[in-house]
């Protein structure tokens, strides 16, 4: 753990995580702040000390960000999930079989996992499915209100985008976006069937979202609010 001491007198603490696939220094920036990773195979203290000084402004920029953030989604703890647009604390248990319960009783999300050295593939394969059942019931309504006719759609793994549109008329969703509440998931939806109709982000496309979703504003935002906490970037 390394000590940075701030101007007003306090000290913003960054943990040091070692990684047999680092080769250098680096710092990376996530919900719970910012955080050094070093290589396994051994690193100079000194050096390490030199380059958080280095990147200081940055540092202090990005854990401000972040600590907001999760003041604002409430998002405090490391080991959970959101669905539809609830958060949930996991509960791994080994089994034979992969399933999943979700309680909002409980506000657990319990996940039977058959590696849990691969627990995370194994969730991440749980939000697929969740996801693709969801567009699968919501994309067909929405596509024939609007009049707006796709070729086909793909739920897959996207680090940068929560959707997407080809010329060709697909669309392809993001494995996580089940994480989003139902009227946020309703908004992709239209997102990506009105560039259908105009392949950019022009004054028309968006009074075409307005049209279809008046509230995406604030659709948007939560999208924008906890991508970093969900781990997609945005739209």
């Amino acid at each position: 753990m390394l000590s940075l001491p701030l101007d007003d007198g306090s000290v913003l603490c960054i943990n040091v995580r070692t990684s047999s696939r680092a080769r250098r220094l680096r710092l990376v920036s996530g919900i719970r702040g910012v955080e050094a990773v070093v290589p396994a195979a051994g690193y100079d203290e000194g050096k390490l000390q030199e380059f958080v000084q280095y990147k200081r402004d940055w540092i202090i920029k990005t854990a401000n960000y972040y600590s907001k953030l999760r003041e604002k989604t409430g998002h405090t703890e490391s080991n959970v999930v959101y669905y539809l647009g609830k958060r949930y604390s996991v509960r791994l248990v080994k089994d034979r079989l992969v399933s999943a319960v979700v309680s909002d009783a409980l506000g657990m999300a319990t996940f039977h996992v058959t590696d849990m050295r691969r627990y995370k593939r194994e969730i991440e394969q749980w939000y697929k499915e969740q996801t693709a059942k969801v567009i699968a019931e919501h994309l067909p309504p929405l596509s024939a209100r609007l009049g707006l006719s796709y070729n086909k759609f793909t739920v897959k793994r996207q680090k940068s985008r929560w959707a997407s549109c080809s010329k060709k008329r697909n669309l392809n969703f993001n494995l996580l976006l089940s994480a989003a509440p139902a009227e946020v998931i309703d908004y992709v939806i239209v997102h990506e069937l009105c560039h259908i109709a105009e392949m950019n982000h022009s004054k028309r496309f968006w009074q075409l979202v307005e049209f279809a979703d008046p509230g995406y504003r604030k659709h948007k935002e939560w999208l924008e609010d906890h991508a970093p906490v969900i781990g997609v970037q945005g739209l």
